[in-house]
């Protein structure tokens, strides 16, 4: 019965019937950026302590944050939203397993705040909101 099932569900994806990938993200509404606005800098978020991320030109970006044992987010910016892949290592020691997801920020009009959430695994919602408010460039 398993190995229907997982012939079925292969079959599925070739053929197109399987869910779609969310390698665009979540269903997110589009905006500009605001003029000089960009994700990179210091930030400090309510819910996951001092962040640090940097935009690059092309418009990927890479981050760090603070909360527990600190975590990375490395995503996409396309206007002034990003989608991201959200880690936090485990740590063997202490017997806690890595974590990890997705999620998206959606930068204020003034470019010095987001608001966005994130989910487990493969999900872009559902684990919470994360907003972040500009320290520095």
């Amino acid at each position: 019965m398993r190995l229907k099932t997982l012939c079925v569900g292969f079959l599925a994806g070739v053929l197109g019937f399987g869910a779609m990938s969310c390698a665009s993200g979540p269903d997110l509404p589009k905006k500009e950026m605001p003029a000089g606005a960009t994700f990179s800098g210091r930030w400090i978020s309510n819910e996951y302590g001092d962040m640090r991320m940097t935009q690059s030109a092309d418009g990927s970006l890479h981050g760090t944050f603070d909360y527990k044992s600190g975590g990375t987010v490395d995503g996409v910016v396309t206007g002034g939203v990003c989608v991201f892949d959200w880690v936090q290592p485990g740590d063997f020691q202490v017997g806690r397993r890595e974590v990890r997801g997705k999620g998206y920020f959606i930068m204020s009009d003034d470019g010095q705040e987001f608001e966005g959430e994130w989910g487990m695994s493969d999900n872009y919602t559902g684990g919470g909101k994360w907003t972040g408010r500009k320290i520095n460039d």
